[in-house]
């Protein structure tokens, strides 16, 4: 729908709202005036065709009001319904109140009726806004007949009443000018946030489309992908112990190195792939923590010693001796920050100690004395890819996953993951899990 389409089906409905019940007051109006002179004993057919025209304009104001208020694509004749409904009340009630104060110039009772026919038109003026076409139609079948009518009282009250008349008049012409524009701006402003919401969902959408569609890629890819290179590894391996000269052992041992490498990062895009839609099972197997520390660190330590750094294992006494939890998603969060801290270290030591925090969440902190993170880069360290681009990652190998993915899987597992590094000095990489005791123990 166009923005005036929009615009106009927008007017026409806060039209229906404000005018719905209004109609209702005619009859009552047309009855005060019954009470107050002898307009049904003197015309009675013509009071009686205005009264019926009354009670039938009010119940169709209403209907079409109704309708206004939900109108969609019809709101072009909806609204002309209206229009002709509120026309049809006024030209009555203006006709038979000014009969009324004909009837009776001078009394009391018409200059009542006079005030009442400005007060309603005031009323209207505010009703009618939002379509300005008919508020003016409304306020000059109101106040036109009534400012002629309103000479006959002059002897009264000289050119008062007529004046009264002229200046509420252009009042209610500029008010009507006023709110309109008002509420116009009002709708073309709400209906712009609603488009640009729109717009807005819709670019959301094909954002998170496209990121689904991407994920599920790489994790198709990276099963299929799988397969034949740990093919590819198996023949290296049976080369390896096959007959081969010196220069053809080297070869099938790049190639195995090299292997291996994409190996992990298959299996990291995978991890990653399932992590992100949402298809990553966890297990709630009892296991020996303190065990599963020794033997993530334990390769990891002859590597070290090869460097000539210090490896500290240190485990706190009030570590439980087991809990229950996937073994194999904790052993992959504690390898990845082993692995990195012996990777950016190359003077000093690692020092893995295992603790608790308040009684029910395991601590595991990883602290290295290498190469530091500048603190304007602490921020996305855990992002997907963050590390891919930066020198000192390009120099010493690896992803930009890692971390990314241990920080996912620490989520899941109710955890969280965190950093402290100072340049030049060292990090310390620490993630806490919370700690569910075997149901044996719980039992005794």
């Amino acid at each position: 729908m166009q923005a005036s389409e929009q615009l106009g089906l927008r007017l026409t409905r806060e039209l229906g709202n404000r005018a719905k019940y209004g109609g209702f007051v005619y009859p009552i109006l047309m009855a005060t005036v019954a009470l107050q002179t002898r307009l049904p004993f003197d015309y009675p057919m013509l009071f009686g065709v205005g009264a019926v025209l009354t009670l039938a304009g009010s119940y169709w104001r209403f209907h079409a009001a109704s309708k206004a208020v939900t109108a969609n694509e019809d709101w072009h004749r909806i609204r002309e319904e209206l229009r002709v409904a509120s026309i049809l009340l006024a030209v009555v009630w203006s006709g038979l109140s000014g009969l009324a104060i004909i009837e009776v110039p001078n009394s009391d009772f018409s200059i009542m009726l006079l005030f009442t026919l400005l007060g309603w038109a005031s009323i209207g003026a505010n009703v009618f806004a939002p379509d300005h076409r008919l508020a003016q139609v409304f306020v000059h079948l109101n106040l036109l007949p009534a400012l002629v009518w309103s000479v006959l009282v002059r002897d009264r009250f000289t050119l008062f009443m007529p004046l009264i008349y002229v200046l509420t008049w252009a009042f209610l012409l500029l008010l009507i000018r006023r709110s309109y524009s008002h509420s116009k701006a009002l709708i073309e402003s709400q209906v712009e946030l609603e488009q640009q919401a729109q717009q807005l969902r819709l670019a959301r959408d094909q954002a998170q489309e496209a990121s689904r569609a991407r994920t599920q890629f790489l994790a198709n890819m990276s099963h299929e992908i799988r397969t034949p290179l740990n093919g590819i590894l198996g023949v290296a391996e049976l080369m390896k112990e096959s007959s081969l000269n010196d220069d053809q052992r080297e070869l099938v041992g790049i190639m195995n190195q090299s292997g291996r490498h994409l190996l992990a990062l298959v299996n990291d895009l995978f991890d990653l792939s399932r992590i992100n839609v949402g298809k990553l099972q966890l297990e709630a197997l009892p296991f020996d923590v303190r065990r599963l520390v020794d033997e993530v660190s334990r390769p990891l330590q002859l590597a070290a010693e090869e460097k000539g750094l210090e490896w500290r294992v240190n485990i706190r006494k009030e570590v439980p001796a087991t809990c229950v939890g996937d073994p194999v998603r904790v052993r992959q969060v504690l390898s990845n920050l082993l692995s990195n801290a012996l990777k950016f270290t190359d003077r000093g030591g690692v020092t893995v100690e295992l603790g608790m925090t308040d009684g029910e969440h395991l601590r595991f902190e990883v602290e290295d004395t290498g190469i530091g993170i500048e603190p304007e880069k602490l921020k996305g360290i855990f992002e997907e890819f963050e590390q891919a681009d930066r020198t000192t990652t390009r120099r010493f190998g690896g992803t930009g996953l890692g971390l990314a993915i241990a920080t996912k899987l620490a989520q899941i597992m109710g955890g969280r993951i965190g950093v402290q590094s100072v340049p030049g000095q060292g990090s310390l990489f620490w993630f806490e899990l919370g700690v569910q005791p075997p149901i044996s123990e719980i039992h005794s």
